[in-house]
């Protein structure tokens, strides 16, 4: 570091283990003995804030409260002073280890470099001179707010952060070829007049920080706090988010499973009193909030003569002899296959669609719509009934506290409380119903045929 008072000031104060310091550089290009009068009053202002007690949280916004009030004290000093330029340059940074927080007001610049290349950082000092005295931004020059904005650098190993006068750098940074040899370069100019300039160079650190072990209270606080959190949030959300999940997986996984005769319980140790007061609350409780909601929609460009089947992933959609396959998620159309006579009923069965053709073929096809097998009939088969009432339990759909009725109707369909007999939501469709699929409880929906469209209607249940 170098400093020439009164016309250029360097100061800085460092903590013991040398973790924290704070640097202050000001630059006038006149020669008055009042500079020292006014940097004297800015180490003043700095000394009596007691900047070591600031986090680095509080720093920005510190700097931008303190060198505002500070620009105003110094346009007082500096209007009632006979020197040509009523304005300061100045530099102020606060170093936390290797992160330094910093303010540029004038012609003070800073330059970030290593041995292979430097960059400025802030504020560009190229073709600084040209520039009016309010595009220089003194401290104290204008009488309007300053526009400040600090700036955070870090300076990594073997890294250098260079503060100089813009005088100097017009000077220096011209003609340099090899960035480590730049320090060497700037000392030869300390004889020249009024030159300012302070280096920092990043080390590595010698003793790194130990990191500081939870104690075990406060290892059992955190624990606490997050089960709170999610306990909250699982109350928030509703819904029984949790048993949802797990009934779709169990859904995704399913497996065909064979219970032996061993395995039922011989004796059921129920006390009846008991068990007929829980029954009495059941049908007392009231109805959840249960409504129906178009979550989307499809145009078909034919009629649909079955109602709609699917599976996990996909949904069957019957005209004929035509069936198509949809994707559940896009709605795009993934396969059509033309069958030999009309369809007259369908089945899911363990991933696979089972067919029932009218001249009394079987045939069962995966979801590619390839044939797995084919069989003939002894009889002709009837057409199922496309408009038939279902029962959703709670099995079907874990949401539910208890049964619900969905019926439908010429042009919707109702939910129904089959225990009391009121009617808890409706949805009335802009054209006829033709068919309704049964419910499909991994989606929580009804895949509805309306004209010439096919709607999934979803069962919003909230608690």
């Amino acid at each position: 570091m170098h400093s020439s008072p009164p016309r250029s000031v360097c100061e800085y104060k460092a903590s013991r283990e040398g973790r924290f310091a704070w640097f202050l550089l000001t630059w006038h290009p006149e020669k008055d003995f009042v500079l020292e009068e006014i940097v004297a009053e800015i180490k003043l202002e700095i000394l009596n804030f007691k900047v070591g007690s600031l986090s680095r949280l509080e720093i920005e916004k510190w700097m931008k409260q303190f060198f505002a009030d500070l620009h105003w004290k110094l346009y007082g000093l500096l209007h009632k002073t006979e020197l040509a330029e009523k304005g300061i340059s100045l530099f102020f940074g606060i170093l936390y280890d290797n992160e330094l927080y910093f303010v540029q007001f004038g012609r003070i610049f800073c330059l970030l470099t290593d041995n292979k290349k430097m960059r400025h950082i802030g504020r560009d000092w190229h073709n600084y001179q040209v520039q009016s005295l309010d595009g220089l931004q003194l401290l104290g020059l204008k009488d309007s707010d300053p526009v400040i904005k600090p700036q955070r650098v870090y300076i990594g190993s073997n890294q250098r952060l260079i503060v100089i006068s813009g005088e100097l750098a017009q000077k220096i940074f011209p003609s340099v070829d090899d960035p480590s040899a730049i320090e060497t370069l700037i000392e030869t100019y300390a004889t020249e007049d009024n030159p300012l300039w302070l280096i920092l160079e990043g080390k590595e650190e010698l003793v790194k920080t130990k990191r500081r072990k939870l104690s075990r209270l406060q290892v059992t606080s955190i624990i606490l706090i997050v089960l709170a959190l999610l306990a909250a949030l699982y109350m928030m959300v509703g819904n029984r988010i949790l048993d949802q999940l797990v009934y779709k997986m169990r859904l995704s996984l399913k497996e065909e499973k064979t219970l032996h005769l061993e395995q039922i319980p011989t004796n059921l140790n129920i006390n009846s009193e008991n068990l007929k007061k829980y029954i009495d609350k059941l049908i007392n409780l009231p109805a959840r909030n249960i409504s129906f909601s178009i979550a989307w929609s499809t145009e078909l460009p034919y009629n649909v003569s079955l109602s709609p089947s699917f599976t996990l992933g996909t949904i069957y959609l019957v005209s004929q002899n035509r069936l198509s396959a949809y994707d559940k998620k896009s709605r795009q159309l993934l396969w059509t296959k033309m069958l030999e006579d009309d369809i007259r009923s369908t089945t899911v069965h363990q991933g696979m669609l089972i067919l029932y053709l009218a001249n009394q073929q079987i045939i069962g096809l995966n979801d590619e719509g390839n044939i797995l097998w084919q069989q003939h009939l002894p009889t002709e088969s009837i057409t199922g009934d496309r408009f038939i009432p279902c029962i959703i339990k709670n099995s079907d759909d874990p949401r539910l506290d208890r049964s619900i009725m969905v019926i439908p109707s010429k042009r919707g369909i109702s939910i129904l409380d089959p225990v009391r007999g009121e009617t808890i939501s409706s949805l009335t469709f802009k054209h006829d119903l033709d068919a309704l699929s049964v419910y499909d409880s991994f989606a929580n929906c009804f895949y509805a045929v309306v004209g010439n469209a096919v709607l999934c209607v979803e069962l919003k249940i909230v608690n």
